[in-house]
């Protein structure tokens, strides 16, 4: 396939709501806008582009040869905390209403749909050995977020030193239909993404079933003529991005500086397809020659920076791998529900453990057990 040129575009789109509270943040007073810093950054995989939230709101658009995507990031001013009370901050009109610490959007319209399951979550891009307290604390924040979402992928990726051959990175990943809001419309009709939302498209709190029935229905028909749109922030009362730390409650009065889990900054954004990969088939493993990658980013915070040679430099490449082969600590929300006991937590339920994923490449010694594949929603 040809290799896309990946673009960065910025349209300066935001909503003005009456009321007190987003005149303050959105309208009226806005000279806190001047003095807003935010740490958080994301760069897409072929961009020169080192993207942040910006006040006021913008949203960045990408595009390759396989669709075109704007996204929006939504983040509580967990950096600063003071803000909370002021309302000065990007998207307080629609965050201070609500318990997630953040919220993702993304709006994709396909110029090549795909013929087979997508994912969605993050990576990482080399193993990352870990063991003791961080190993408990890594299946804690698993297993809670199985509890959220339902399925997913789950990977501790192969050890280079005991793998032959191509090897899987580390993953977390979810079918589409763990976004918790989904909407689809035609082309030109779509709604802004810094808009309200509330009420548009679908939700799954409004149940399951029915969401996953029409999502399902929705996917199995992507066309280029329709736009998607895509909200996901069910697992946000974990993850403290801008201070890089696993929250929510997991561990009870413990947050966890989050390079424990990842090694260290970046982690990756990430959609995709497997195309030719059948549930038949012996080997599982989600490897980048199997994928067909309709976005990639990396993200991280300015808190917890990366090392200079850790963050990709710009490339162009192609999107297609089949073709081409610090401060106060931050108080969030109280969760919707409890989540039990640490060591409950640790144990992730039967189904959970029941049926690990085989990782053994064709021909080869099959590397050390290390994949969760749970469908805890029974939607298989």
């Amino acid at each position: 396939g040809s290799s896309p040129v990946l673009r960065h575009l910025v349209c300066a789109q935001f909503l003005v709501r009456s009321g007190p509270a987003s005149q303050l943040a959105m309208g009226g007073d806005r000279a806190w806008e001047a003095s807003y810093a935010d740490p958080l950054r994301c760069r897409p995989d072929g961009s020169s582009a080192e993207l942040r939230t910006h006040a006021p709101p913008q949203v960045e658009e990408i595009q390759n040869d396989l669709c075109h995507i704007k996204m929006v990031m939504m983040h509580r001013p967990s950096h600063e905390p003071e803000r909370e009370k002021t309302g000065e901050y990007p998207f307080s009109w629609h965050l201070g209403e609500r318990r997630r610490l953040w919220e993702l959007r993304l709006q994709i319209r396909f110029q090549r749909p795909p013929t087979s399951k997508m994912y969605f979550g993050v990576e990482l891009d080399k193993f990352v050995p870990v063991s003791g307290m961080t190993k408990q604390a890594q299946k804690a924040l698993v297993s809670a977020c199985q509890r959220v979402v339902g399925d997913c992928y789950h990977t501790v990726g192969d050890d280079p030193a005991a793998t032959q051959g191509e090897i899987e990175s580390p993953a977390f990943v979810m079918p589409l239909w763990a976004f918790d809001q989904f909407h689809e419309a035609d082309l030109g009709r779509e709604p802004p993404i810094t808009a309200d939302l509330s009420g548009v498209g679908l939700c799954r709190a409004e149940g399951a079933s029915k969401y996953i029935t029409a999502m399902k229905a929705s996917i199995n028909s992507f066309s280029t003529e329709k736009v998607y749109t895509f909200c996901f922030w069910g697992v946000s009362k974990f993850l403290d991005i801008m201070r890089w730390e696993v929250v929510g409650g997991l561990m009870p009065g413990i947050k966890l500086d989050f390079n424990k889990l990842c090694g260290a900054p970046p982690v990756y954004l990430t959609i995709y397809e497997l195309p030719g990969v059948s549930e038949q088939d012996k080997d599982q493993r989600h490897l980048a020659s199997r994928k067909r990658q309709y976005f990639r980013a990396a993200v991280w915070s300015t808190l917890k920076p990366p090392s200079v040679s850790a963050v990709p430099a710009p490339v162009e490449e192609s999107m297609d791998y089949l073709a081409n082969a610090g401060g106060a600590g931050y108080e969030h929300p109280k969760p919707d529900a409890q989540l039990g006991g640490f060591d409950d937590l640790l144990g992730l339920g039967a189904a959970a453990e029941s049926e690990p994923a085989t990782k053994a490449a064709q021909g080869q010694a099959p590397a050390p057990q290390q994949t969760e594949n749970v469908d805890l929603l029974g939607l298989f």
